[in-house]
């Protein structure tokens, strides 16, 4: 059985581990093309490591990542990082991203396929912040915070966006979640005069959202937005955000910032992800709906 097992597609757990996903989920929709495909491919099982599939689906789709100089990224195997390099480092010098059979690596590689120009900038600002023993500093600790646990809430440019927006900075949970319910997207009718949307950027919350618990909080962005970009389809948004999320993070990820500048939104407590959170009594958990830091007068 052992000789056996040894000669088994190394994929074969991955594929076990990937049936565990619940794809219907809302926080998945925009990565439900890269799920669909490993789903429907007969020929999976025949690859010996992920990322040589996720390198023939991104070559066979046109699924362009780079750094920001324009130099193509492609996945690797794990075992292709040298023993005590750093991560990010190998990634900008080699322009491979390491990868796993695991679904951490599997949601990472999600993230890649919609946001490329916001993950190469990560990359590109722990580089510039790496000390030489690769000791964190309180940027690269935002970085890895908002790049595991972090999710971008789109908001209208308009007196209703930014009512949500300032009730989310202030924990005002009632304003933001309950009493604007109406104006936030639901993805089962989705409308051009939409307000505000979250879509999930960290690989870790989305691996933990496989077994959803409410107290799951995401690190959050704020993006101000036109109106139009609630009536673009779901491809053109997501191009839009990429592109301006890239440009956002660029002038907040700085010398000075820390964690706090990124905000708490306990994940299923956003409109319409998640079926318990039409009653209002859902709101109602202070452990999970916290009462906000004090401000600093």
């Amino acid at each position: 059985i052992s000789h056996l097992s040894n000669h088994l597609p190394i994929m074969d757990n991955f594929i076990l581990s990937f049936k565990t996903i619940n794809q219907r989920q809302p926080w998945l929709l925009p990565f439900l093309n890269l799920h669909h495909a490993f789903d429907i491919d007969d020929q999976k099982s025949s690859y010996a490591h992920l990322a040589h599939w996720l390198n023939d689906h991104f070559n066979q789709h046109h699924l362009t990542i780079s750094k920001p100089d324009g130099t193509p990224l492609s996945f690797t195997t794990q075992d292709d990082l040298p023993h005590g390099m750093a991560y990010e480092r190998y990634i900008f010098n080699q322009h491979k991203i390491p990868t796993r059979n695991n679904l951490h690596d599997w949601f990472g590689a999600c993230i890649w396929s919609v946001f490329p120009k916001t993950k190469a900038l990560l990359n590109t600002k722990h580089i510039a912040n790496m000390k030489d023993d690769n000791t964190r500093c309180r940027l690269r600790d935002t970085i890895t915070i908002f790049d595991e646990n972090g999710a971008i809430l789109v908001v209208s440019d308009d007196m209703i966006g930014n009512d949500i927006a300032n009730a989310l900075s202030d924990f005002n949970w009632q304003k933001c979640l309950i009493d604007h319910r109406l104006n936030w997207h639901n993805p089962s009718n989705p409308k051009s005069c939409d307000k505000a949307k979250i879509f999930i950027f960290g690989h870790a919350l989305l691996e933990q959202l496989i077994t959803p618990r409410k107290p799951l909080c995401s690190h959050t962005v704020i993006v101000s937005a036109p109106s139009s970009f609630f009536g673009l389809s779901a491809s053109e948004q997501q191009t839009f955000l990429d592109t301006h999320l890239s440009h956002y993070l660029n002038q907040l990820l700085q010398d000075g910032v820390t964690p706090k500048t990124l905000h708490p939104l306990p994940i299923l407590g956003v409109p319409h992800f998640w079926q318990e959170n039409h009653n209002p009594q859902f709101y109602q958990d202070a452990f999970v709906f916290r009462q906000g830091r004090k401000k600093v007068i």
